[in-house]
């Protein structure tokens, strides 16, 4: 969350004339709803649902760049089918500065509102474990988004 997957995600797939799917945004597409009003009426659970179910649809397809959900790679299976049919890239932020850029984007983010700063802190450690198990970490913070994607696309193609 807030790490720029997006962002790094379209230049990426610029680089390597791939498609990007942004999880997130394709959710949004099919259910004609932003994720906090999914967030509000179905819960958490029912949009992981949803976020499982598209990722491992979207993990056997070739030529695509996918940006993850936040949450997308705790679920075991969905972790192990996108390590097997792709490359998993963990953009690492010192968490000070990553809390500070979701809590001051003013754009609602469903888990920012609910956990707040130190609730944020806590799920960031839940999840450290299971990101730092990329094929790659990139040290995000203080680089342009077009120089993160060249260092993907290098380690990628090496």
């Amino acid at each position: 969350m807030g790490c720029g997957k997006s962002t790094v995600g379209r230049e990426l797939a610029r680089l390597l004339h791939r498609q990007l799917v942004d999880i997130d945004q394709q959710i949004v597409q099919q259910q004609r709803m932003d994720v906090a009003t999914i967030f509000a009426r179905y819960g958490e659970a029912r949009f992981r649902e949803l976020e499982k179910d598209l990722a491992l649809d979207l993990a056997m397809r070739k030529n695509l760049v996918i940006a993850t959900g936040g949450g997308t790679l705790l679920d075991d299976r969905v972790f192990a089918e996108l390590r097997v049919f792709g490359f998993i890239v963990y953009l690492a932020w010192p968490l000070e500065v990553l809390l500070a850029r979701i809590l001051e984007t003013g754009r609602y983010r469903p888990l920012a509102a609910r956990y707040g700063r130190e609730g944020l802190r806590a799920l960031f450690a839940d999840r450290e474990a299971r990101y730092r198990e990329a094929d790659l970490e990139v040290h995000a913070y203080g680089f342009t988004p077009d120089f993160i994607a060249k260092v993907i696309r290098h380690a990628y193609t090496c």
